[in-house]
């Protein structure tokens, strides 16, 4: 499975890819990166159909594990997928620390 750094998330043209948080409603709102796509982990079995695959898929969740799970699923139903490694915690981490 590819895998990238939640620090390279800001690199990432949002109009040739596809950022799917997979967290809550509740946490993705207000939270949500920009240009991002949320479908919720318990709601990805439905969510799965409204993705494209003609771009790839950089997978988002809060640490990077439950990501990694959809991650392996879109990899096997043929996507070109990304799993985010430390998730939005880390991407939070590591924004706070390019502001100091």
């Amino acid at each position: 499975m590819k895998r990238i750094n939640a620090s390279e998330i800001d690199s990432l043209d949002p109009k040739k890819i596809l950022l799917l948080d997979i967290r809550s409603r509740n946490e993705y709102e207000g939270n949500g990166i920009k240009g991002s796509v949320n479908v919720p982990f318990d709601e990805i079995s439905s969510g799965l159909s409204k993705l494209p695959k003609d771009k790839p898929v950089y997978v988002l969740c809060r640490t990077g594990d439950l990501s990694e799970e959809v991650a392996e699923i879109l990899e096997d139903r043929g996507y070109d997928v990304y799993n985010i490694d430390g998730g939005y915690a880390s991407y939070i981490v590591n924004l706070a620390s390019a502001k100091l």
